[in-house]
Order: C-alpha cells, then structure tokens, then sequence
C-alpha cells in the first residue's frame, strides 16, 4: 500500500469483461520476492516477460515503462495533467503459456499512468494489479510454494470451520462491493484489530534499522501496517517489544515487532509492523471500507500459509500446507 493510483477510477468502471479465460484452475507465471507476488506474463506475439506487482490493497495501472515493452503507443510529449481523465489503453492479449486475466472492474482496458515514480515505487515502474484487478474472483496466494493461482469462482477449499473466515466489503445501496479492498479481523493478545488485507504492503528499511532487525531477509520485502497511536500503547503496555526508531527509509517512521498475532485459527509471529500516521488508515483509507482501519496486514504476516479468497462469497480460508 506505498502507493494507489486510479483508484476511484478502477472502482467505478464496469465495462465488459474479455474473453482471453483459459480453464481453471490455472497457475499465473508468478514469483513470491520477499512476501510480495510479482506476475510476469507474455503476450501473444512475443513481448515480455513483462513484471508487474500484484497487491490486494493497491491500485490498477500500467506504467510508462510497461507501456513501452508492450509497445503501446501514447503521447509521450505530452505533460502528465492530474486533473485531466485517466488515459486508457488496451488490456494485452496474453499467450496462454504466460497468461494473466483481465480486471472484471474495468474489463478490456487499463489506466496508464503518466509521469515518473518516487523512488520507493520503482518495483511498480511497469504496473501494479491492484483491488480491481482481484475482485470478483477467487484466488489462491500459496506462500509457500510461492505461487499465485487463478480459480473457478468459489472454489474454497474444506478447510475446519475456525480456519475460514468472513471478509468485510464496502458496499453500495444494493448491497454490491463499492470497492475491492477487504477487511480482516485480527487479535494480539485480547484485542481485536481490523486491517486492510494487503498482499502488497512493502516497506524499505534502512541499513541501521535491518542490522537490528537482523531476520535475514533484504530491505525491500513484504511488512504489515499498524496506526500509529495503536503502536505507542502497545510500546508503554509492552516494552520488551522490539522497536525501532527511524526504521523506514524515505519516512522515517519506526518499526514494532509484535511476537503473536492470531487470524483464523491460526497463531503467528513474531510479526514487523511499520508504523503509519491514524489519517492513513482511519481517515483516508476509510473511504473505501467498511469499518474504520487499524492498519494493514502484510505477506510478512502469511508466510507459511496458503490462503484462498472468493471475493464474491466474502469469504478467506487459511492453511498451513
């Protein structure tokens, strides 16, 4: 959740959905890199690979760059104007051997995104399949065997009751998902917590900050959100957690390690969270929720776990493979 581009856009648009579905269950041309997924699909005549960062609690856009290796054509001398319509271009057809579906949100067609990148977004330069791009569908995220699938529609799999659990959606009039962003309910010790389930919450950490982290895994990686005022109690409530002060790079912000955390039947941890501002969460990421957010729960907090969410049931399943 670094960045959301085209957001609303994403959200709002419901044009028809293309025809390119092979049989499913099918196995995206996916990586696990440090917690996040990345896709890497071809297209039928030949361009790519092209790398692009999935994210459940994320926008949908394809870059400049990933715009280019496609060899879609735009103005490029044109200055990028934040008030004008998003430009769209066309969804790719995929070849089936490197195959990615398209967004049931906005069907055939994608937002370009103008202009360069912060820094601390280079890993979207080519594009980022954000909540529009999961919603409607049913997906298996297996953390450990590294794999992203596509899968029929409902397809949970038998899993005990305390590992399956329900997801909250915004939701308009018609009782229909306003947006794709899902909620989760988690627990640290007896208090309940609800977080944005974000596949993609990503975090660099500074090279003073990774030496007393010291877990083995590179600055850029997966991390979990947690408001900041939520961090400072629990930090005088439980001062043998680990915290680390000016952990992120370009923020600043710290670091606190939560050594459990349960979710669906399962306990895990210990778990980095990176602290954000309360209007991050409660006030600007509450547009598009259900209920007012406490952070965000990351791939650093699923890994051993293979999770499968039907978007349109509402409904997540938890394993331990």
């Amino acid at each position: 959740m670094i960045l959301r581009f085209f957001v609303l856009f994403a959200l709002v648009t419901g044009a028809p959905v293309s025809a390119q579905t092979p049989a499913l269950p099918v196995t995206l041309p996916a990586t696990l890199e440090s917690g996040r997924f990345f896709v890497a699909p071809v297209t039928a005549d030949g361009r790519g690979p092209l790398k692009l960062f999935t994210d459940t609690g994320g926008g949908y856009f394809l870059g400049e760059a990933g715009a280019r290796a496609l060899g879609i054509e735009f103005d490029e001398g044109a200055a990028p104007d934040p008030d004008a319509p998003p430009v769209l271009v066309r969804w790719p057809v995929w070849s089936r051997n490197a195959w990615i579906p398209v967004s049931r949100a906005n069907g055939d067609t994608v937002p370009l995104q103008r202009g360069a990148l912060p820094a601390a977004a280079a890993h979207l330069a080519n594009g980022m399949l954000g909540a529009p791009w999961f919603g409607g569908r049913c997906w298996e995220f297996d953390y450990v065997a590294g794999t992203l699938r596509l899968l029929p529609d409902g397809a949970l799999p038998r899993v005990d009751a305390a590992h399956r659990i329900n997801l909250g959606f915004l939701k308009n009039d018609a009782g229909q998902h306003a947006s794709h962003f899902p909620r989760i309910t988690v627990r640290v010790g007896e208090e309940e917590l609800d977080l944005l389930f974000d596949t993609g919450a990503s975090t660099r950490v500074e090279p003073a900050a990774l030496g007393v982290i010291a877990d083995g895994q590179p600055a850029e990686r997966a991390t979990s959100f947690l408001i900041d005022s939520i961090a400072q109690r629990w930090r005088k409530a439980h001062p043998d957690w680990r915290y680390v002060e000016a952990a992120e790079t370009g923020t600043g912000l710290a670091m606190l390690e939560v050594p459990q955390m349960v979710f669906a039947g399962h306990t895990v941890g210990p778990v980095w969270f990176t602290l954000r501002p309360d209007a991050n969460f409660r006030t600007w990421m509450a547009q598009w929720m259900d209920k007012p957010l406490d952070g965000a729960l990351g791939g650093n907090a699923l890994a051993g776990l293979r999770v499968t969410v039907d978007y349109a049931s509402e409904t997540a399943t938890f394993e331990r493979p």
